[in-house]
């Protein structure tokens, strides 16, 4: 098995199965380090980056016997990995010589990324405490979130601010800070009235920001009559039966279906793309996954509820009206949950038809199918994470969902692979 030079040998095994999951599809990576403490300050992180090989030299002189041979040839198989991974980055001394093209901060930081690839990036493996190393990419990620921040702010655009906004929130510095950037991004969906402004102000919502004045619920559906998901988007916030009959009905009878929920991460990907392996590579990617898959989703609560109670049962007009908004969803939904959705609605009103086991087992299909062919991965690059090789498999992969949607990228990997629909067993007899 192929493998690059310099791998660190202390590493679990197929750690890069874990990061994949975490990483690319329905992976939650970026909010699971959003929801940790903050990590050491850049200029600790740096000076431990520059400093460790020198330590552990002066520490295995002052120990003398007190390190076995085996922990001495150990730690210094892993000062030669280091360095290794320093030269490979065009970094190998802690400050950049006489006459280098390289500024003293970008030095520092490409030193961190190679870091981060020598020591197999983050390395968690789902214990109940995270590694010093999943701090130090939440740090990653707030300096990213703030350069990015600062950058859309410039353009003057709408779509570039309600992206500052999130970043602001997501990635907050402070609890102050995520409060005001919650505020903000309300009354840019109330002022300018445009629909993708309204969907992000929704989905995200105030939280308890106190001064935080959320956007009526009705009013994506006001600047949006005939968008299906402007109407499914209210039911979850009524409880009043004869309401969700109205906008199950409106819903049914909408002929378009416009999705801004991937508009922020199309967003961002227009900003400059990390070329740089390492640390700041997985950032990028985390904070990708995060504006692809970690903003909340509120579609048709209400009419899955309608259609699942009792008087779905006995009313015939809301059977129809469910099964005719399973088939929309089916027909123009972009993602898995949409899909899903559809099979719920099904499920609960039209059980009996054929057509609904096979879309059943297509879905699972390709619920199952990886992004990326991970054996031959792991033939090329061993157990390295994705975000140090090239190419960047993982921003691949990221940009493919903001492109074609995650269902039709999925669908166009699975027919590549030749990957046939397993159907249940009683519609193969």
């Amino acid at each position: 098995m192929a493998t690059e030079p310099g791998i660190r040998i202390h590493r679990p095994a197929h750690r890069w199965r874990r990061w994949l999951l975490r990483l690319v599809v329905l992976a939650g990576l970026g909010l699971c380090v959003w929801c940790y403490g903050p990590g050491r300050p850049q200029a600790e992180t740096a000076a431990a980056d520059t400093a460790v090989p020198q330590l552990r030299g002066q520490a295995a002189a002052a120990s003398g016997a007190a390190f076995s041979p085996f922990w001495g040839r150990a730690r210094e198989a892993e000062d030669r990995v280091l360095a290794e991974h320093y030269r490979r980055a065009g970094v190998p001394t802690a400050t950049p010589p006489p006459g280098s093209r390289i500024d003293a901060e970008e030095w520092e930081a490409r030193r961190r990324d190679a870091r981060w690839c020598a020591e197999g990036g983050a390395g968690w493996e789902g214990g109940r405490e995270p590694p010093p190393a999943l701090a130090a990419l939440q740090g990653a990620q707030q300096q990213l979130a703030r350069t990015w921040a600062r950058q859309l702010r410039q353009r003057g655009e709408l779509q570039a601010s309600v992206a500052a906004e999130w970043l602001e929130m997501s990635f907050p510095a402070d609890a102050v800070s995520a409060a005001r950037a919650r505020a903000r991004l309300q009354e840019l969906a109330r002022s300018s009235r445009q629909p993708a402004a309204v969907y992000m102000a929704l989905q995200m919502g105030c939280g308890d920001a106190a001064s935080c004045s959320p956007v009526p619920a009705s009013l994506w559906a006001e600047l949006e009559p005939d968008n299906r998901l402007a109407w499914l988007a209210q039911p979850l916030r009524t409880e009043a039966r004869a309401a969700q009959r109205d906008l199950l009905a409106r819903a049914v009878q909408a002929p378009q279906h416009i999705d801004y929920s991937l508009d922020l991460l199309r967003t961002l990907q227009t900003l400059p793309r990390e070329a740089q392996p390492g640390l700041r590579r997985a950032a990028q990617q985390a904070v990708w996954v995060m504006a692809a898959f970690g903003v909340g989703r509120q579609l048709s609560a209400g009419p899955a509820r309608l259609c699942k109670s009792s008087e779905a049962k006995s009313d015939s007009l809301v059977q129809d009206q469910c099964r005719i908004l399973a088939q929309q969803l089916w027909r123009d939904g972009e993602d898995l949950f949409s899909h899903a959705v559809a099979l719920g609605l099904a499920k609960a009103v039209d059980a009996g038809n054929p057509q609904w086991a096979e879309r059943r087992a297509e879905q699972q299909r390709l619920q199952s199918t990886q992004p990326i062919e991970l054996e031959a991965f792991l033939r090329e690059h061993g157990d390295q994470p994705f975000e140090c090789v090239a190419p960047d498999v993982n921003g691949q992969t990221l940009i493919d969902v903001a492109t074609k949607g995650e269902w039709a990228m999925l669908q166009a990997i699975a027919a590549g692979r030749g990957a046939l629909v397993q159907l249940p067993e009683p519609l193969k007899r």
